[in-house]
């Protein structure tokens, strides 16, 4: 091929790339998912900015790789109600050319002086999956019946739920956070940490309780844990429950 010369008499690099290269539309025997993951960016919900993580992935099909660029570019859609038609419109633009998409988001919902960490999966239709990893505080109801103080503890609380609408994501977190002895906050005065120990006191709960509570407040999740990270043992006390016997969420 016979290539132009720029005004130095040299050959512009340019032309020596092939622009008709499209290595990841050579076939392949194999099907698999791929795509990228812990793309950084920012949800804008008309009020607030906040920073989450995108894991997008979609189907090769008999192809022997992802147009990964399309996902980042995708990615820049502001198309959608919410943040779940937000990652919907994701998947729509990367249906389009790459059929089988899915993206999972990552990031913290403020609430109240904490930030919830949240993950939510979805495709372009269907349901979406959340995962919501409530922060709360415990205290031991053995220890209070025994000597009239329970120990306290730093306790979690996970529950997976699937839902074919939006969810009210502050409402969810506030349920939640009615499950656990007390509500952790981070500025207080001395007479309301005394406060607050107290309402923790007279709220003593194990970490099966915990999971119980949670079980009253959403009858239909798939799947709810709570760890208590102890202050007198080394261990954590852990308790689980799933709609499906044995059933752990893959989120």
């Amino acid at each position: 091929m016979r290539r132009g010369k720029d005004q130095d008499g040299q050959t512009p690099s340019s032309q020596f790339i092939d622009t008709l290269a499209d290595t990841q539309s050579e076939p392949a025997e194999v099907v698999v998912d791929a795509g990228i993951a812990e793309l950084q960016t920012l949800y804008h919900d008309g009020q607030a900015t906040i920073p989450v993580f995108l894991t997008i992935q979609t189907s090769t099909g008999l192809h022997r790789g992802v147009h990964m660029s399309r996902l980042v570019h995708a990615a820049s859609s502001r198309q959608g109600v919410g943040i779940e038609g937000w990652l919907r419109s994701i998947c729509r633009e990367v249906n389009r050319t790459q059929p089988g998409s899915w993206v999972t988001c990552r990031l913290e919902v403020p609430y109240s002086d904490q930030f919830i960490p949240v993950t939510i999966r979805t495709s372009e239709k269907g349901a979406v999956r959340y995962r919501f990893n409530a922060k709360g505080m415990t205290a031991c109801p053995c220890s209070k019946r025994m000597i009239g103080i329970g120990h306290m503890q730093r306790a979690e609380i996970v529950m997976v739920l699937d839902k074919k609408g939006s969810l009210d994501m502050l409402e969810t977190i506030g349920k939640m956070e009615e499950c656990f002895s007390a509500m952790p906050t981070e500025k207080m005065k001395r007479i309301e940490e005394a406060k607050k120990i107290l309402e923790a006191q007279e709220n003593g709960r194990f970490a099966e309780d915990l999971v119980r509570e949670c079980v009253k407040r959403f009858p239909n999740a798939l799947y709810i844990s709570s760890r208590c990270y102890e202050s007198i043992h080394a261990h954590d006390a852990i308790a689980t429950w799933s709609k499906k016997a044995g059933w752990a969420p893959l989120l």
